[in-house]
Parts: C-alpha cells; sequence; structure tokens
C-alpha cells in the first residue's frame, strides 16, 4: 500500500475542505452564469460587489467565469394583463412592465449582440413580490398556459413556463435552476408556500431543477420577526450575514442536485 507524507495528507484534507466550499466539484466553476430575479439578487450589484446580497457570495464561492445580472428590485414572474415587453425601460420597483419575461428577453437580446457571453447556466430566483403583492396580480393562481396569440400569460405557472421555454429553446444545453422565495415577514406564510409550490409545478412540468429556499433556506419568518433580526435588514432583504448563509445553499443545493444528476 502507498504510504503518504504527514504534509502530503494535509494538503489533500485541504484540497477536500475547499472542494466542499467552494463547489469543486465544477458544477459552476469557470462557467457563464446568468441571474434572473427580483430585489433579493439585485441588492448584490450588477458587479456582485455588494455584500448584502447572495450574489456577491456566490461569485466569490462558486468561481463562474462570468456572472451576467437580469434581475430588478419589484420585478415578478407573473405577469399583469397590461404588461408590455419593453427591454429599455427600467424599473427597481413593482411594475406591470418589471417582469422576468424582460429580464429574459434583454438576456436573448445581449447574448445575440456580444454584450454577455452565452450562459451555461441561469439561475432565476423570484417568486418574493408576487407573493408580498399578490392582490397586483388578479389571476396569479390561475393555472392555465393557454392564452390569446400573442399575448403573455397572466398567472405565475403560466409565466415561469413561459420564460423557461424562450430560454430553453434558445440554449438547450444550459443548466436551468428555479429558487423560491425565502420566508419573509411581509407575506403570509401560507401565500409564499402557495407560490413557492406554483413555481415547484412549473419547474417540476418542464424537468427543471428547483430549490425550495422557503423550505429549506436560511432565512425564517419567526426569526426575523423579533429584533435584532438575524439575517435579514427588514424581514425579506438579506444583510451580509444572511446573504452568506444564502449563497452557501444555494450553493450546496446546486451540488447536490448535480451529484444526483450524474450518480
Amino acid at each position: 500500500m502507498k504510504r503518504y507524507s504527514f504534509f502530503t495528507i494535509i494538503l489533500l484534507l485541504s484540497a477536500i475542505f475547499s472542494y466542499g466550499v467552494t463547489g469543486g466539484d465544477g458544477t459552476l466553476s469557470g462557467k457563464n452564469v446568468a441571474l434572473l430575479g427580483d430585489s433579493m439578487t439585485w441588492i448584490g450589484g450588477d458587479s456582485c460587489n455588494v455584500a448584502r446580497g447572495w450574489s456577491s457570495h456566490f461569485r466569490r464561492l462558486a468561481s463562474p467565469a462570468s456572472v451576467s445580472v437580469y434581475a430588478r428590485s419589484g420585478a415578478t414572474w407573473t405577469n399583469a394583463p397590461g404588461t408590455k415587453i419593453d427591454t429599455g425601460a427600467f424599473y427597481d420597483v413593482l411594475h406591470d412592465d418589471n417582469v422576468l419575461y424582460t429580464q429574459a428577453v434583454r438576456l436573448l437580446l445581449d447574448v445575440k449582440s456580444g454584450i454577455c457571453p452565452a450562459p451555461d447556466a441561469v439561475i432565476l430566483y423570484a417568486g418574493a413580490n408576487d407573493a408580498w403583492f399578490a392582490d397586483r396580480r388578479p389571476g396569479i393562481f390561475d393555472s392555465a398556459e393557454e392564452r390569446a396569440e400573442g399575448a403573455l400569460p397572466t398567472g405565475l405557472f403560466g409565466s415561469v413556463v413561459a420564460v423557461c421555454r424562450i430560454l430553453q429553446k434558445e440554449w438547450p444545453q444550459a443548466r436551468l435552476v428555479l429558487v423560491t422565495p425565502a420566508q419573509m415577514v411581509q407575506a403570509p406564510a401560507a401565500v409564499v408556500e402557495r407560490v413557492s409550490a406554483t413555481i415547484d409545478s412549473a419547474g417540476q412540468a418542464l424537468g427543471i431543477e428547483v430549490i425550495r429556499t422557503d423550505r429549506y433556506g436560511p432565512v425564517k419568518a419567526d426569526e426575523e420577526r423579533r429584533k435584532p433580526r438575524r439575517f435579514t435588514t427588514d424581514g425579506i432583504h438579506t444583510n451580509p450575514d444572511g446573504a452568506s448563509a444564502l449563497a452557501r445553499f444555494i450553493i450546496g443545493e446546486l451540488e447536490s442536485s448535480h451529484r444526483d444528476t450524474h450518480n
């Protein structure tokens, strides 16, 4: 049996430790990643350099080759009846035109224009505003995918499916990941659960990975109702500790899913 020196063993243990922390199985290391979503991703900054956003810790720990951020504060999955796809408009609050479908179209156009590389993976993390402002999206829990020709679906299920389908059509080999909203103080737990379950159902229908942050993530509404809050600044948006914990949770789920798929 081959024997290793004490120094070699230490190096091997260090490599194993790094493997577990940084996504060393290579799931996203060296890959081009696009992020779509709402303020939970947007607060990390377009360059992923703001510590109170999970994307900043994700970029440092997962070591992707590039991260292209298309998330906007106030964005929803669910389209409104009057939603228009205007890729030149900018909104950072709730608005009928501030939806993930527009973010996906902007990503497609930017790749075609050479502004950013084609993604190897797209992480779509949204749903908080769908739960928080469910009354502003009256058809949110309509499960039908059908819609009039040229019109966007106005239900959450159909909206998720529509976005994922255009991404699948454009980049059939890209890894798509849906991340459900974390628990929050601003919306009833039952509504967050229903929004998350609907996103989960859409992902399952399309064969897309889903990370259930509402059930298994580090942010818990009961903890954030107490002062001082543990992981958020306001009951929903992460502080640096919460952002780091959230990033590590997402990376762990990505790695676990990758191992399950390849075993």
